[in-house]
């Protein structure tokens, strides 16, 4: 998906240069976003700022699958403290930061412009929820507003926990992220030898089921993947015209 991406970019004139990289060493510290952020942009080319930062990660499980897991949910129970998701709705989502506090927008223009690109351009408006913790508890609030919202299918939100390679953007460089990511806690694959396509499309298959259209699970994953490429495409030609500046610096 990110390579098929870059070679239809690879068309396109842009006015700031775009990278497109596939990191190795995630699970083991980040190392290769790591390494790249502070040492081949910050130390080897002081002079080339990374404005804005598209990160992709377990995006294989979430909306427009759902309604249960395949073999049974093993733990139905909601994580408070983790990602929003039930036995039914497991939400796509587009995460943004830096977001040190939860109480509050810390990437208005990344928010802002993330909500229009989903409820706009690509029709989201009556699926997405756009989550802030204000007078929530800071260790549970992305599930208790998730839930007060009565489970938004698509979340925006800014996460002050940053879990993925998007963490090296923003810690060595500062860099404004959004980020595209389905279901992970809850999905029992995760970090297993079974997270195999033929799972993932298991997972999104909704025929038969109460929750979502009648669809397979082959067509429900090409939708989602499709709905992260074009939402990231255009993230990509609006901050190349320009660029969402971090609003903490």
């Amino acid at each position: 998906m990110v390579l098929e991406t870059a070679k239809v970019l690879a068309g396109f004139e842009s006015r700031r240069t775009m990278v497109f990289c596939l990191w190795s060493g995630e699970e083991g510290g980040l190392r290769g976003s790591d390494y790249w952020t502070e040492y081949y942009v910050k130390e080897d080319n002081p002079d080339v700022t990374v404005t804005n930062y598209i990160n992709l990660d377990m995006g294989g499980v979430n909306w427009p699958g759902g309604g249960g897991a395949p073999h049974g949910d093993p733990d139905p129970q909601i994580d408070e403290d983790g990602y929003p998701k039930d036995t039914e709705v497991w939400p796509m989502r587009v995460y943004i930061g830096p977001g040190p506090n939860h109480d509050q927008f810390n990437q208005p223009g990344m928010v802002g412009l993330s909500n229009w690109i989903g409820s706009d351009a690509l029709g989201l408006e009556e699926q997405i929820g756009t989550l802030i913790g204000t007078n929530y508890s800071a260790d549970t609030w992305k599930t208790d507003v998730w839930l007060d919202m009565d489970r938004p299918e698509v979340i925006i939100y800014e996460d002050t926990t940053a879990r993925s390679d998007h963490a090296s953007f923003q810690n060595n460089l500062g860099t404004v992220t959004v980020g595209f990511g389905g279901l992970v806690d809850g999905f029992w694959c995760y970090h297993q030898v079974c997270d195999t396509l033929e799972e993932m499309e298991q997972w999104m298959d909704t025929t038969g089921k109460d929750y979502g259209e009648e669809n397979s699970g082959v067509a429900n994953l090409a939708n989602s993947l499709d709905m992260f490429t074009w939402w990231a495409l255009m993230t990509f030609f609006h901050c190349d015209e320009k660029p969402v500046l971090n609003a903490l610096e």
